[in-house]
């Protein structure tokens, strides 16, 4: 009885071992990855011989420290805390992101402490800001000595932690 319990766990594991291997190793179409290098030039591959796609991974940067900002409403003071993060494909932007972070944060304080109590109340206003955030992020990584300089950078602003108080 043992030896067909150790027999049926060693089929079960050579099965499961030869489907990883074809699932994991083989790219979609079942075509070896050389092959597909061959055809189409060269092609990086991920640890698993799969063509990687053309477009980079998303990274993200915090921008550090949460920013506190004061604005007053109905003739009371109020403070808004909010910690942001930014995501890029291109590492050059994000270079650029660490090297510009003191004219970020002036420009996004500035953009921030302008903001009406009923726009950052609502939904709506929120992902308006986030807009406006990106594009004055933009404004500054923007390497304007490149040929393409007039198109825009891709990007995205997200709020991590939104307190209003």
């Amino acid at each position: 009885m043992k030896k067909k319990a150790v027999i049926v766990v060693a089929l079960i594991l050579i099965g499961g071992g030869a489907g990883a291997y074809f699932m994991g190793y083989l790219p979609f179409g079942g075509a070896p990855a050389e092959a597909a290098s061959a055809e189409h030039g060269e092609v990086e591959l991920d640890s698993h011989g799969n063509p990687v796609q053309s477009s980079a991974e998303a990274q993200y940067v915090p921008i550090n420290p949460p920013f506190v900002v004061n604005f007053t409403h109905l003739g009371s003071l109020r403070f808004l805390q909010i910690s942001l993060e930014v995501m890029y494909e291109d590492k050059q932007i994000l270079e650029r992101v660490e090297h510009s972070m003191p004219a970020i944060r002036n420009e996004l304080i500035l953009l921030l402490s302008d903001q009406s109590f009923e726009k950052l109340s609502s939904l709506e206003g929120k992902e308006e800001l986030r807009g406006e955030m990106l594009a004055a992020i933009n404004s500054r990584v923007q390497d304007q000595d490149e040929e393409q300089a007039h198109d825009l950078v891709h990007g995205e602003v997200f709020i991590t932690n939104f307190v209003m108080q």
